[in-house]
């Protein structure tokens, strides 16, 4: 894939900016919730990969001018968002959800039954 810089150059794929995408986690009783910005980003160019306790997101923006139109002027250049977690034990890994709507990705991580909080009556 070739884009253009703000001149008009040709970048090959391997000057195509990566960006670390900007992210909320937010602990509930159930689950572990992660919310990563990754504006423009269609939701077939997202992928997530769980292994060995890292949870990685990568994702595309591909240029936005397409076509036989003359660009005069470019600065939204290809992206690439990429980030990385590390989970820790108290998570579910076989119960890991994600949707992807208004350029927020939501990844829901279920604790382990360990993990979550109890309640300890005295008697």
């Amino acid at each position: 894939m070739d884009t253009h810089d703000g001149n008009g150059a040709t970048m090959t794929e391997s000057e195509v900016r990566t960006t670390i995408p900007n992210a909320d986690i937010i602990e509930t009783p159930e689950a572990y919730l992660l919310m990563l910005d990754l504006p423009g980003a269609r939701k077939e160019s997202i992928a997530l990969r769980l292994e060995k306790g890292v949870l990685e997101v990568v994702a595309t923006v591909d240029e936005h001018h397409r076509g036989d139109a003359r660009i005069l002027y470019h600065e939204m250049l290809s992206t690439r968002y990429s980030r990385a977690f590390t989970l820790g034990d108290g998570v579910d890994r076989n119960s890991v959800d994600a949707e992807y709507a208004d350029g927020v990705l939501r990844v829901k991580l279920l604790k382990t039954p360990e993990s979550k909080p109890t309640t300890i009556t005295i008697n």
